[in-house]
């Protein structure tokens, strides 16, 4: 993993975290698409998000586009 990865996957996990400790039932997060990426590398990144942010209590329901970003959908696990 890259170390501008890594930094960039802090907030989300730390966003994550945070709702789950004040209970909130839903979370959501994403990631812009600067630029014209492939679809393997887009899927790849998803996962790492999803695994990242299920490691704290959420459970992905929903990834979905939305313009040039992805959105992800959490509930509490």
């Amino acid at each position: 993993m890259e170390l501008i990865h890594a930094w960039r996957m802090q907030k989300p996990v730390a966003d994550a975290r945070t709702a789950h400790q004040r209970g909130g039932l839903a979370f959501v997060t994403g990631f812009d698409l600067d630029r014209p990426v492939p679809m393997r590398r887009i899927r790849e990144e998803i996962d790492v998000v999803i695994r990242a942010v299920e490691a704290v209590g959420r459970r992905c329901v929903g990834v979905e586009p939305f313009l040039a970003s992805v959105e992800i959908g959490f509930v509490r696990a």
